[in-house]
């Protein structure tokens, strides 16, 4: 893990312009050798189904605070709530990654079934990414829950339908094909809307947790995001839980948040910003299933808090032809 210090005289802002610019330029590194790396055919596309990505090589394994091969690059932070006996503006323990891909076809979601979504297994986080390769993996929405009517919220993973009923109070998150972002906020019309396609691309997984606090560029209200409508259990103001938010900042380049307890959804998106700009934010499950998983390891754990089983994962994994 990485341990960043503030650096004395340097405002927030300068900060945490420099760590954006530092993901950014690693962003811009990777793109470039993954061109490299597709002209010498060391990149393929991962298949749209449950398999997983490609293994690790053991030459790419050696840095706790940074992964990368020739299909992707992982940068990972841990800032702790104090360092050198200041507290950060939240007070919260939090950890973040850039995370840049060659294609699109790395940006998978697994089951703790491995034969689907249709059942209701669980298993830690740090299990399942283990079965399929992931070298960077978080909670999803937590698909298979059927309380309070979640159970028809809509589920669509690596491009095949399991449910398809939605709770209309909740944002959908869809990914494309090209691994892009879209929102589709709550409201009846998600029944109607196309959740298969979208702008003419293929949608390979979609998700109903959220809300949305990013959408287009632009930061979403605080009169949204902290409307109980939306989120019931976890939006008000008051209610500060470990939270967990994945973002895209521009083409095949991302970010995953997670914290432990300390901010609402407002503070949340805000931490976020002030740390990188992105096109979408999207909130997924937080709470005990908050699990943040980097190289088979959960860095982010707190022993009977966050330890619980789960449903399901989004997950980055290696596309390398040659660590098969």
């Amino acid at each position: 893990m990485i341990r960043e210090d503030k650096g004395k005289g340097m405002s927030r802002k300068q900060y945490s312009g420099i760590r954006y610019m530092a993901g950014l330029l690693a962003a811009v590194l990777a793109l470039t050798a993954f061109s490299a790396a597709a002209a010498e055919g060391q990149v393929k596309k991962l298949p749209i189904d449950l398999s997983g990505g490609a293994p690790y090589k053991p030459a790419y394994n050696e840095h706790k605070e940074y992964y990368e091969d020739p299909t992707i690059r992982v940068d990972y932070h841990r800032m702790n709530h104090i360092e050198d006996g200041e507290r950060n503006e939240y007070n919260i323990t939090y950890f973040y990654a850039f995370v840049t891909i060659a294609d699109a076809s790395q940006l998978r979601t697994a089951s703790a079934d491995p034969k689907g979504f249709n059942g209701r297994n669980r298993a830690p986080a740090q299990k399942i990414a283990r079965r399929v390769n992931a070298v960077l993996a978080l909670d999803g929405d937590f698909h298979n829950n059927f309380t309070r009517d979640e159970g028809s919220k809509y589920c669509l993973r690596q491009g095949t339908v399991y449910r398809d009923t939605v709770v209309d109070f909740l944002d959908m998150l869809l990914i494309d094909e090209d691994g892009d972002f879209h929102v589709y906020p709550a409201g009846p019309e998600l029944k109607t809307l196309n959740k298969e396609e979208i702008n003419g691309k293929k949608i390979i997984n979609a998700f109903q947790f959220g809300p949305a606090l990013v959408i287009d560029g632009e930061p979403v209200a605080d009169e949204y995001v902290l409307d109980p409508a939306h989120a019931p259990w976890s939006s008000e103001p008051d209610i500060k839980n470990p939270r967990m938010c994945i973002a895209q900042i521009d083409r095949l380049h991302y970010f995953v948040l997670t914290c432990w307890h300390g901010v609402n959804l407002a503070q949340l998106r805000d931490l976020v910003l002030s740390i990188t700009p992105c096109r979408t934010l999207y909130v997924l499950d937080g709470g005990n299933s908050g699990q943040l998983v980097f190289q088979m390891v959960q860095v982010n754990l707190q022993e009977g808090i966050n330890d619980r089983t789960i449903t399901d994962i989004i997950y980055f994994a290696s596309a390398d032809q040659a660590g098969r």
